[in-house]
């Protein structure tokens, strides 16, 4: 049996949670013909949920410079206001990766906004390389047999394969097909909330179109300084060791797990030393699954699970489980929940345009030997040079100034985009809110007191006033100390 991919999907899984043409963004302005034509759909969320809406597309050239040339077809799904007379400016929820699709991945997140759903349409928008709107993939998601090499080599031969010419896939191209889909919905003014990379397209958009946006909600912030996995070694770090501070300063896990941190540095160093080779049923399919257990497995799979509090409350018990009893079952299955669907094709087209010409190859490797993550760019980087790059405008990167009104979510212990991100955009912003949750990950929309905070403020498009008593509330599930749960 072949040792599967186990870095390839831990990769993937990172990208998960998380983030031109040659003119200027001031001359691709939205210019729709028509109106487009919506008929009833219904969305269908991973747990089974139907979700009532009206779908269409949208035909936008790929190349906006030849307008005569390949046409890509925008997927576009609006869930309808409850009320009849809603208020004129809809939700756009924009998702994260790059390469997550906006109607496969927030379904699930409608019953969080009920009393927004009850006011206001929901608009979601597959970003051109995502679910319909000319989907790139590269690698099989199902395919469980290739090695890291054979994944690594299909990746850099992917551009060939796929029907796009990937300059035009990056994220200013698409706010601009973003806009030219609000004004063929025949909206004037827009909300926008934007979670991982998201948030990075929701700053594009309001760089490019400040006018069309009445409010912005940014949750887990991609700062316009953020460069894929230059920061991935030293955030995962910070956030390892306030997972570590967490189970020393909690009785229940302390008493149950009073040597955690040894263990963790002595399974490291075992596994590097005889990496074990194993078959568990996989957590989704229930298909076996073969994998050889090395050190940079397991470090992927901390930091996986580090995104999502609910699994980190497991965090403890799993690594007892693999140190003391080799039993890797419960690490291995619960880092392979946070995977979801991505379009690798299309995190290619984006990244290796607007973030791989920026990576420190020296400061990477630096910032990899004081972390157990290591060096998290050499992969991408190797890929990147095989992929064609698009042009980024001279703004893209430099701070937002705005005052439009913006609220910010982040989680103290977020992996990939802790709060210090977040500071860096709000430094420049003049109307915003920043709110951090303690020992909380990567987005943070699911809790009652940010569904009623987003829906206040959508409500009165202000910062101001705000009662954000209930941030101090909020707090990471308990740790368990064994498999039935945490200690009542």
């Amino acid at each position: 049996m072949k040792p599967t991919n186990m870095r390839r999907i831990s990769r993937l899984s990172l990208l998960f949670l998380f983030l031109l043409v040659s003119c200027s963004p001031r001359s691709l302005s939205a210019t729709p013909e028509s109106p487009i034509q919506l008929e009833d759909c219904a969305l269908v969320t991973p747990a089974g949920m139907q979700v009532d809406a009206r779908c269409g597309t949208l035909t936008v050239p790929e190349d906006r410079a030849n307008p005569a040339g390949r046409q890509v077809d925008l997927h576009i799904a609006v869930i309808p206001a409850i009320k009849r007379s809603p208020e004129p400016d809809p939700l756009f929820l924009l998702a994260g990766g790059p390469g997550q699709s906006a109607v496969e991945a927030f379904p699930a997140m409608i019953p969080l906004m009920f009393l927004i759903h009850q006011e206001r349409d929901i608009v979601l928008v597959d970003q051109r390389g995502t679910g319909q709107s000319n989907p790139l993939r590269c690698l099989d998601p199902e395919d469980e047999t290739l090695t890291d090499d054979q994944a690594l080599a299909q990746l850099k031969a992917c551009p060939a394969t796929l029907d796009a010419d990937l300059r035009f896939y990056t994220t200013e191209i698409a706010m601009t097909d973003l806009d030219e889909v609000r004004a063929a919905l025949g909206y004037e003014t827009i909300n926008l909330y934007g979670a991982s990379y998201g948030t990075r397209a929701a700053l594009t958009y309001l760089r490019m179109f400040p006018g069309r946006v009445r409010t912005v909600t940014l949750d887990a912030v991609v700062d316009p300084s953020f460069v894929m996995f230059m920061d991935a070694a030293t955030d995962g770090q910070s956030a390892l060791e306030q997972f570590f501070t967490r189970c020393e300063a909690d009785e229940a896990c302390q008493s149950t797990f009073p040597k955690l941190r040894a263990e963790f540095d002595e399974l490291l160093a075992r596994l590097e030393e005889a990496p074990p080779h194993i078959t568990i049923p996989h957590p989704l399919t229930n298909k076996p699954f073969d994998l050889t257990v090395t050190r940079q497995v397991v470090t992927g799979m901390v930091f996986n699970t580090l995104y999502v509090p609910d699994l980190v409350a497991t965090l403890p018990l799993s690594i007892h489980a693999a140190y003391a009893d080799e039993n890797y079952v419960p690490l291995i299955s619960q880092a392979l929940l946070v995977n979801a669907g991505l379009y690798d094709g299309m995190f290619y087209a984006v990244t290796c345009s607007e973030d791989a010409p920026l990576i420190s190859a020296d400061e990477a490797a630096r910032r990899g030997e004081q972390s157990v993550f290591g060096d998290r760019t050499l992969d991408f980087s190797a890929i990147c040079a095989e992929w064609p790059k698009g042009d980024v405008s001279p703004d893209f990167r430099a701070p937002l100034s705005s005052d439009v009104p913006v609220l910010i979510f982040s989680g103290e212990a977020d992996p990939i985009t802790p709060p210090w991100h977040a500071e860096r955009v709000a430094d420049s912003l003049t109307n915003e809110l920043h709110l951090v949750f303690a020992g909380m990950g990567h987005g943070n929309l699911s809790s009652p007191c940010t569904s009623r905070l987003f829906k206040e403020f959508l409500e009165g498009a202000s910062v101001e006033g705000l009662d954000t008593a209930c941030v101090e509330a909020v707090q990471p599930p308990p740790f368990f100390v064994d498999f039935s749960g945490p200690r009542p």
